[in-house]
């Protein structure tokens, strides 16, 4: 089935942009430590899935935070356009930039973007057309909200695609309209960083070193002077893809303001704590004159070959953009590789594998060396992330083993006859995979709280005949049920109440039909609206005054009792009764 997008602002598994403020700690990682001097603001770009789209692009032309007086836009935030993925990967946010804010008291952020630039691609790879309802928008703090150069700071902007986007994919085009929220963070956090490239300008051997770090591969978006703290962990490879002997070795090879690395690790406290570092360029000429983030298709392992959907051009598009052009601009690309001089890598925990961890449907980041002709040679290729499968359970007596499912039938899956039709068992074992609600702080989940009915997103490898297939699944998100609806009673001491459905937009699975039904508070819920937690929630329900109502908007999951929820999210109002 083809799924409308629609998603709560609040929920944390869509797409983000976020900010994070450090504060001047010295050396090369965050700026000086004069108290008089602006604090030092890093920019990180959050990746997330939304339904039926595989890829959802956009050019960010300026960014500037919005003074609380008077609404005076600060200094530009961004050292050039930026085109970015707001899907991406998942796993690991993306560093996009590093500028000085000014000490201040701040009332939001605002974005540009270019709506020529804009490029939606579905689950198969083929465009899907948008209209833009806002090229310029300012999203907002809940407060006015002081940044200073005291304290280590994250400052959070998330533009919610599945609140931005209205429509359906199959009838294009997509409604594009901005929204979001800015909220600032304590100190402390730490945050995986997809990459960073950068010219090394001075070393400390054996444990550290300092980068002229950009945020793009094409080296336009600077970053400035990086630190990258290095352990007898961190995977060190040569520019051929291959580990180096000794965290010795690696360091002698390194020739100051030549050499060029791309590091992997977390962000903390404007310092990289480097979990994989690959030479680029060992000073005498790159390594990869073209870099490629797309899906693979139609993976032949006998051949060595597969077809890549293109999803972005990371690196090399002055290169590469004439070459595409001449084949007639294609959306996908043939692509083989080796056994000998092609590196795989699992990019979640940095191991080097071979081919048999390659799979249709994986996002990956592929490396040319040379990008002239079809077939492209592959000669270093990043597993991103596990194909994606979408689709209802069907069956859960195997729990808490596996389960039954049957996929939407526009899934990739389908298209590429790993699976029969939509009308086929597909058995998903769920031994190693986490479980999530896609609510706001994606709470975990156990084997038993799932119910036939449910509808959810697999990110695994598929086998077996394309009539009786099965996932091995490594993460499993859970779409929560939503309905809106009206609060009849309260059950204080016992953190429920009781509602009367107006509207039943998605399922909580089959446990749960239109109607009345009674709602019970999860542990950790989120409350949104008028209500910020279950004691104002209750508050507000006693203090109706006679025309008015609370009015709900719940996101959770039904259980094993009919008609009896448990809420993850609940969005309060209070209403007058028409």
């Amino acid at each position: 089935m083809i799924q409308t997008i629609r998603r709560s602002l609040a929920t944390c598994g869509l797409a983000a942009l976020t900010l994070f403020g450090a504060a001047s700690c010295g050396g090369g990682g965050g700026g000086g430590g004069n108290n008089n001097a602006p604090s030092s603001v890093d920019f990180v770009l959050t990746d997330a899935a939304v339904d039926d789209l595989m890829a959802f692009t956009v050019r960010v032309t300026s960014l500037r935070l919005v003074s609380q007086t008077g609404g005076a836009l600060g200094p530009e935030l961004l050292a050039a356009p930026l085109t970015i993925d707001l899907i991406g990967a998942g796993a690991n946010p993306r560093w996009v930039g590093r500028d000085d804010v000014d000490d201040g008291v701040y009332r939001g952020v605002q974005l540009v973007i270019d709506p020529a630039s804009t490029v939606a691609l579905d689950r198969l790879g083929a465009t899907v057309g948008v209209q833009h309802g806002a090229t310029t928008f300012e999203l907002g703090f809940p407060a006015p909200t002081s940044i200073d150069d005291d304290d280590y700071a994250k400052i959070v902007i998330d533009v919610d695609l599945g609140a931005a986007l209205t429509g359906d994919v199959a009838s294009p085009p997509l409604q594009f309209d901005p929204q979001g929220v800015v909220t600032l963070l304590g100190s402390g956090a730490s945050t995986e960083i997809d990459e960073v490239e950068g010219l090394v300008t001075s070393t400390n051997s054996p444990s550290s070193l300092v980068i002229d770090a950009f945020a793009d591969d094409d080296d336009t978006i600077a970053i400035g002077p990086v630190t990258v703290n290095i352990s007898n962990s961190t995977v060190l490879l040569d520019d051929d893809g291959f580990p180096f002997a000794s965290r010795a070795a690696f360091f002698a090879t390194l020739i100051l303001n030549s050499t060029e690395l791309e590091v992997h690790g977390p962000l903390a406290g404007g310092s990289i704590n480097a979990t994989r570092i690959e030479v680029e360029d060992d000073g005498n000429g790159d390594a990869y004159v073209v870099k490629i983030d797309g899906r693979i298709e139609n993976l032949d392992r006998v051949a060595n070959t597969f077809d890549l959907v293109l999803i972005e051009i990371e690196k090399g598009a002055s290169l590469a953009g004439p070459v595409l052009n001449g084949l007639g601009n294609p959306t996908t690309i043939a692509c083989e590789y080796d056994d000998v001089t092609t590196v795989i890598l699992l990019d979640d925990d940095d191991d080097i594998v071979d081919d048999n961890s390659l799979a249709t449907g994986q996002r990956i980041k592929v490396k040319f060396p040379v990008f002239a002709t079809s077939p492209f040679q592959a000669g270093r290729i990043e597993i991103e992330d596990q194909p994606e499968f979408e689709g209802v359970i069907q069956d859960i007596s195997g729990l808490p083993n596996t389960i039954i499912i049957r996929l939407d039938d526009d899934d990739p899956a389908i298209a590429n006859g790993q699976v029969e039709d939509a009308a086929t068992d597909v058995t998903v074992n769920l031994a190693n995979s986490t479980l999530f609600l896609d609510t706001e702080g994606r709470p975990t989940l156990t084997p038993s709280q799932l119910l036939v009915g449910l509808e959810l997103e697999i990110y695994g490898t598929i086998s077996g005949a394309n009539n009786a297939p099965t996932i091995a699944a490594s993460r499993t998100k859970i779409h929560p049920g939503e309905f809106e609806g009206v609060v009849s009673l309260v059950f204080s001491q016992a953190g429920s109440f009781d509602a009367v459905m107006l509207e039943l937009d998605d399922p909580f699975g089959n446990t749960v039909t239109f109607g009345s039904v009674a709602v019970d508070f999860a542990p950790g819920c989120v409350f949104d609206g008028d209500a910020t937690d279950a004691a104002s929630f209750f508050a507000l329900f006693n203090g109706l005054q006679q025309g008015e109502e609370l009015h709900v908007e719940v996101e959770g999951i039904g259980t094993s009792t009919p008609n009896v929820i448990d809420a993850y999210e609940i969005e309060v109002e209070v209403e007058i009764d028409d």
